[in-house]
């Protein structure tokens, strides 16, 4: 998982399409989120009372609070370094976490045997 967030990190491009793509790594590990179905593919995803809204085509990053009407758009890469820093941080400390479940669930998943397949016939 660090390797794969490094090269998220060391890639080429905008800041903010770098904290999309760690948004989207977290969607994809946490199933928390949502991605939208239109061209422009913006993420809305839930931390704590907040919401992290990432518009990778307009390159906007904006923070909603759940509990009232505030919203802070995040547009210096200062900001931007520490969001993607903290997105680092819990994506490695959640992969942690779950790594001994993981491998349970992968193993009873995909241990199984392809019915289907039958090499003796071929």
């Amino acid at each position: 998982m660090k390797i794969l967030i490094d090269e998220i990190i060391n890639e080429q491009g905008p800041i903010t399409g770098k904290v999309h793509k760690l948004l989207e790594l977290s969607m994809a590990i946490t199933g928390r989120g949502e991605i939208g179905d239109d061209y422009i593919k913006a993420i809305e995803f839930p931390i704590n009372d907040y919401t992290i809204f990432s518009d990778p085509y307009y390159g906007q990053i904006v923070i909603y609070s759940d509990n009232d009407d505030e919203e802070i758009e995040i547009d210096d890469d200062k900001t931007i370094n520490l969001l993607m820093d903290e997105l680092k941080k819990r994506i490695l400390s959640f992969d942690r976490k779950i790594k001994k479940n993981r491998e349970e669930i992968t193993k009873k998943a995909f241990d199984k045997p392809l019915d289907f397949i039958n090499f003796e016939e071929q």
